[in-house]
């Protein structure tokens, strides 16, 4: 079963060609990764697939579904979430309080009834913060409960922002490179905390630049350059596909000495 297809998508900004005649579909319950060279579409994918950009051409289907050109709120209320490569935390805001803001749209809300706080209200926020809480130790964040985000180390910040996603009880979560700015110790977090929200049920798509991560993590890649499909597949035929080399694996792996080799 497929959750999501794209369909000949085009998206330009002046005469640049971000993103020309894309086609793929993701299959649910699998972990997706969407790799490439710098410039060559994927957060402008993301754009386009969650809604912040609308297509110059083409069709997307979510859950079998047109969402085409719908706005990001319709989206996340039929179950598509995303995070962001930089960091969206309130920093002033503990924890909790960060990962309740994700469970708005299952908070049970009214001016009167809020206003008043009449006890449908008291139960609704007391619900929402026990499941932030479970979620925070979902994501390995326990300890940090009551903590305001900014005293936060960066790395549980990037599993903060991953557990809010999660409160919106996404089917499909998008995240943009996750393990941006981490450590080895916190990127190996990170990994873990994939193969978890899959194994979850949660059809995870990343675009992540750690090549380790997405060799060691990924069901299945796809591979952009200049805004086309260059191949898909799974790791071990993106891994020998010697277009992929030449075009964006080889270039890391001359620095490194080789291709990456899966982990985990």
């Amino acid at each position: 079963m497929t959750i999501l297809d794209v369909e000949d998508l085009a998206k330009g900004f002046g005469g640049i060609r971000a993103i020309q005649g894309l086609s793929f579909s993701l299959r649910a319950g699998a972990i997706h990764s969407i790799i490439g060279p710098n410039g060559a579409g994927k957060t402008t994918l993301f754009n386009l697939i969650t809604g912040l950009y609308a297509p110059d051409q083409g069709r997307i289907a979510f859950l079998g579904e047109t969402v085409t050109g719908l706005p990001p709120h319709h989206l996340a209320a039929m179950g598509l979430q995303r995070t962001f490569q930089n960091l969206q935390i309130f920093e002033t805001m503990t924890a909790v309080e960060n990962v309740m803001v994700g469970r708005h749209l299952h908070i049970l809300r009214g001016l009167l009834p809020s206003l008043f706080r009449l006890p449908s209200i008291v139960r609704s926020d007391r619900d929402a913060r026990e499941r932030a809480r479970r979620l925070l130790e979902f994501v390995g964040l326990g300890a940090y409960v009551e903590t305001p985000a900014g005293a936060m180390p960066y790395g549980a910040l990037k599993r903060l922002e991953i557990a809010r996603a999660l409160a919106a009880e996404p089917k499909l979560l998008l995240l943009d490179e996750p393990a941006a700015g981490c450590n080895a110790a916190e990127t190996q977090e990170i990994d873990t905390l994939i193969q978890r929200v899959a194994a979850a049920g949660v059809t995870v798509v990343l675009v992540e630049h750690d090549m380790s991560l997405v060799m060691g993590v990924s069901d299945h890649i796809l591979v952009l350059d200049h805004g086309q499909k260059l191949a898909e597949g799974p790791v071990d035929e993106i891994r020998a596909n010697p277009a992929v080399i030449e075009a964006y694996l080889g270039t890391r792996a001359a620095e490194a000495g080789a291709v990456p080799a899966p982990v985990g």
